[in-house]
């Protein structure tokens, strides 16, 4: 189950930090009186999808629910090399600082996804991204592409929110899941006391 971990838990971000009490457990107890589940079972590949479904809900609940959330931001990354590198370029953008008040402010602003991408560390061809606010693309062959900027921008003002940047690279894609970052998370970290 530590796959399902990966893509799930260990792709959220509300601020970048990690409590030191974050984990993921499973447990079983036997008490159903079931015959224990194997990985060799035929019935495994079933559990474990429906068990990575749940933990997928679970992990964008989390985000969801992030200290002043107004929004869930959903960033896919497609046509990477490697699932790695998928991942990495889309916990960036979910995490980054300057994204995450673009999603608050409802402002889609194709520099801000690339500015994450470039620091991200993961090496990629710029003029080969084409980046998505929604359903709109504002980016492709390393240049803005002529759209309606308030489409943009209105794909911005529901509770939740896609990013899908496009790359050209590979097959290998990844999701990441975040918040915005609202005045009311400034707040309430701004007044905690240890």
């Amino acid at each position: 189950m530590s796959g399902a971990t990966e893509r799930t838990f260990n792709r959220i971000t509300v601020d970048g930090d990690t409590s030191p009490n974050d984990m993921v457990l499973l447990m079983a107890n036997g008490a159903a009186g079931n015959e224990p589940l194997m990985q060799s079972s035929p019935d495994y590949p079933a559990f474990e999808e429906a068990v990575e479904a749940v933990m997928r809900e679970l992990a964008r609940e989390i985000a969801r629910d992030g200290e002043g959330a107004t929004k869930l931001v959903e960033v896919v990354v497609e046509g990477a090399g490697d699932e790695a590198s998928a991942a990495t370029l889309a916990r960036a953008i979910a995490g980054s600082s300057l994204c995450k008040a673009a999603m608050y402010g409802e402002d889609a602003n194709w520099g801000r996804v690339l500015n994450a991408m470039g620091y991200s560390g993961v090496t990629f061809d710029p003029e080969g991204v084409d980046l998505y606010f929604g359903p709109v693309k504002v980016f492709a062959k390393g240049e803005p592409v002529p759209h309606d900027p308030a489409e943009a921008n209105a794909t911005l003002a529901g509770d939740e929110v896609r990013v899908t940047a496009r790359l050209g690279e590979g097959t290998a894609s990844a999701t990441a899941w975040g918040c915005d970052l609202t005045e009311e998370y400034v707040r309430i970290n701004g007044s905690y006391r240890s």
